[in-house]
């Protein structure tokens, strides 16, 4: 079931259209509340639509979720959909 919330958000988002993305996945997030990636998708179209504040929220999230199974941080580093808080990211 995620996967379809996912998939959809990140094809509108590739075509430019990430306020859409994003509107369209937040109601995954209370629906799959234990779900680390939509916290992190939603953190991408965050920062991209330069709300910077909520996707460090979005992201911190994430990575409470993922717990130590997943390096979430070090993806981030690497993802250039959140380069506008790279240098944030490490004080996470």
């Amino acid at each position: 079931m995620s996967e379809a919330w996912i998939q959809r958000s990140y094809a509108l988002h590739e075509l430019k259209r990430t306020e859409e993305a994003y509107d369209l996945l937040l109601p995954a997030a209370k629906l799959l509340p234990k779900m680390w990636v939509i916290r992190y998708n939603l953190a991408c179209y965050a920062c991209v639509m330069g709300k910077l504040k909520i996707a460090m929220e979005r992201l911190k999230q994430a990575i409470d979720l993922a717990g130590e199974d997943e390096d979430i941080r070090l993806q981030a580093l690497g993802d250039p959909d959140l380069k506008k808080i790279w240098t944030l990211i490490p004080a996470i």
